[in-house]
């Protein structure tokens, strides 16, 4: 009796683990849920970049940066042993809130762009060319600025609940964008900006409900492919990922296919970057006394391989 109670335990259990693997699609914006994609763990992160919080893949190296209060440094890891080896000082530059970093292929930006409390006027993205970053050794480099501000942001009160924070950035050939972090609605919005150094208004693109706070983004030029990732709007932090396909400069087609990654309640997931076809790394930072910072492998060939295939079809 015993063996039968087990046996249909198991099978029970089986069961449910199918059909939490089949895909569920959201009537209200068109994404594909998959709640069971588990990430390899590469590497817990190194003390002095306790605090990553985005990502850029270069000669082999990924690079990265604290946030608010961090010196104005980019730190360049070993992808073996995932140790600080290298280590860019922004000369010129003031790490009041730096919140991602991205790169078109020539440029590396850094989106100083935090905005906690709503009331940041002057927000600003320092740029430099990426042939500044030398082979090996530390550097120093002069950087440029883009300053701007929210062109829908009328309110500079400070207050803790609003939807004007950012902590997503990535280039296209064209332009910049930002994703903005939703803690009023857990919805985002996308702006768009000129990658020319002045003053600019990010100006709305467009926008989704992203069902929850987005931290960072990358953009793979060659598979025309959005890599977003994030965490639900909770204590929990539970994070996701979405892959959006096709974007465009219009971003149209915003959200349309969310992973969720039950297996890593708890991880503050922060920055994320492609490294190779289809593969992301993604960092978190250390999360109160749960988890120390560390980072993560994502492999998406298969999936750009299936929708490469179906589109053809």
């Amino acid at each position: 009796m015993r063996q039968e109670i087990t046996t249909m335990k198991k099978s029970f259990l089986l069961v449910l683990a199918f059909l939490a693997a089949i895909p569920l699609f959201s009537q209200e914006d068109n994404a594909r849920l998959v709640p069971l994609f588990i990430p390899t763990v590469k590497a817990e992160l190194p003390k002095e970049v306790c605090e990553t919080s985005g990502l850029f893949f270069y000669k082999g190296r990924l690079w990265t940066h604290n946030d608010s209060g961090g010196k104005p440094i980019l730190y360049g890891l070993d992808t073996v042993t995932f140790q600080v080896v290298q280590r860019i000082t922004l000369a010129n530059g003031k790490n009041k809130d730096w919140e991602d970093v991205c790169t078109d292929g020539t440029t590396v930006f850094v989106g100083d762009m935090g905005n906690n409390k709503g009331s940041r006027n002057h927000l600003r993205i320092y740029m430099f060319p990426l042939s500044d970053i030398p082979d090996e050794g530390d550097a120093s480099v002069k950087v440029d600025s883009i300053v701007f501000r929210f062109a829908d942001q009328i309110n500079f009160e400070k207050r803790k609940v609003h939807d004007f924070d950012c902590e997503a950035l990535f280039a296209t050939e064209q332009h910049l964008y930002l994703l903005s972090k939703g803690w009023a609605t857990g919805t985002t919005r996308l702006y768009r900006l000129p990658k020319t150094p002045g003053e600019h208004m990010a100006d709305v693109v467009n926008s989704f409900d992203s069902k929850g706070l987005v931290t960072g983004a990358d953009y793979d030029l060659e598979n025309h492919l959005l890599a977003v990732v994030g965490y639900a709007k909770n204590k929990a932090y539970e994070p996701f990922i979405y892959l959006i396909f096709d974007f465009d400069e219009h971003g149209r087609n915003l959200a349309n296919c969310r992973y969720e990654l039950p297996s890593n309640v708890g991880t503050q997931t922060e920055g994320i970057c492609f490294y190779d076809k289809g593969r992301c790394f993604v960092s978190a930072e250390v999360s109160s006394k749960v988890h120390p910072p560390r980072v993560f492998e994502f492999d998406f060939r298969k999936l750009i391989e299936q929708y490469v295939k179906s589109k053809a079809q």
